[in-house]
């Protein structure tokens, strides 16, 4: 099995493993140093700010990110990515063992609404039950063939082909039953409106929801995907257009509303860590290993590759309903734009840590990464 490649490149596995030691622990233990911990994703719920990352921490400011109140979580697992609905009051967040958390209250409460372990114990056991039916239904069927006077060779080599393929489902199905759970890490969330939402992750993980993120349905089968290359990346334009983005330049365009997908030529062979739609300029930004960077205003279907002088990962970003772009990567590196990602300035922080995210307020770039939380001002 392939390692998880998440689109995040400073999870290194010890704080995989760290955060699996955790998860048993009911609540994200209250720190007072959690904004210096490890956050992986920032986003707004209105005039709010809020972070996640690890051992569950979910953090958010009212005061532009001069101080920030830690919110209760029930879970200490690697929270991974954020979002918010239009109105900006129900929120979700997903992470490690397939976990999605809700908010109702601009991400000061979370409820945990999908356990992903549960979620696959649930799968596995109904894939063994649709095995053993079609094992005796095709059991059966031979038998009455061979009833037959005379038999029909030929159809009883078919069903026994067919029963040998059910044996085999069967005997994969109960062994998974019986090995440990494993549930795919979700890597990106986003909702089109307060019911509609999807969430995707590692080894091609895809699931939607129509319920406001009270019940989840797999749709990773709508995808072609047979490498099950891992999903980083999810974003919309609220108007039915989804892109999915992934390892392996892997591109997924819906245009109604995920009904069903269509893989997009490849553009980049590399990964892709990110994606971003700056709804001012209809702009939708794809971006990944080596700061490879492409810009299309007509929703994918043309791409043009944006000059940012910057070869360093890019890992994630936001775009604000100004027009503005800011996305961040490793060494510390942050990207800005002014004019809907047409072009870009560039800065570092000075400790040079790795950076997962960033969203701008004025002339103040929020970064969140290795070190937590951290304001960077820029010029005008």
């Amino acid at each position: 099995m392939r390692k998880p490649h998440s689109r995040w490149l400073l999870v290194l596995n010890v704080v995989w493993l760290s955060t699996l030691a955790h998860a048993q622990a009911p609540l994200a233990p209250i720190m007072p140093l959690a904004d210096q911990s490890l956050l992986l994703d920032i986003t707004t719920s209105n005039d709010r700010l809020v972070a996640a990352g690890e051992r569950g921490h979910i953090l958010y400011s009212d005061d532009k990110g001069n101080t920030w109140t830690q919110a209760s979580v029930p879970t200490t697992q690697m929270l991974t990515a954020i979002h918010f609905d239009t109105t900006g009051e129900r929120g979700w967040a997903v992470g490690h063992d397939g976990i999605v958390l809700r908010t109702g209250d601009r991400g000061a409460n979370w409820a945990k609404v999908r356990d992903g372990l549960a979620a696959q114990r649930q799968q596995s056991g109904t894939q063994a039950e649709q095995a053993r039916l079609e094992t005796r239904r095709l059991e059966a069927l031979i038998n009455e063939a061979e009833q037959a006077s005379p038999p029909d060779e030929t159809a009883l080599d078919e069903l026994n082909l067919a029963l040998e393929d059910a044996r085999y489902a069967l005997e994969d199905a109960e062994f998974a039953l019986a090995e440990p759970t494993f549930a795919s890490p979700l890597l990106d969330v986003w909702f089109a409106d307060t019911q509609r939402g999807w969430a995707v992750g590692a080894f091609g993980t895809l699931i939607a929801t129509q319920d406001g993120g009270s019940s989840w349905v797999n749709q990773a089968t709508l995808l072609d995907n047979p490498d099950e290359y891992h999903l980083n990346a999810i974003t919309g334009d609220g108007a039915g257009r989804l892109l999915i983005a992934g390892e392996g330049g892997v591109l997924f365009r819906s245009v109604d509303a995920g009904a069903s997908w269509t893989a997009l030529p490849p553009i980049y062979a590399g990964s892709w860590f990110g994606a971003v739609y700056e709804s001012h300029s209809a702009a939708l930004l794809v971006f990944g290993l080596r700061g490879n960077l492409f810009r299309s205003v007509d929703f994918g279907d043309n791409w043009d590759r944006v000059d940012i002088d910057n070869s360093l990962t890019l890992a994630g970003g936001n775009a604000s309903d100004d027009g503005s772009v800011v996305l961040a990567g490793s060494v510390g590196v942050i990207v800005y734009s002014s004019d809907g990602g047409r072009s870009f300035s560039k800065t570092t922080i000075k400790d040079r840590l790795s950076l997962s995210s960033a969203l701008r307020r004025d002339n103040t770039i929020l970064v969140v990464g290795q070190g937590g939380i951290k304001q960077v001002e820029i010029t005008p």
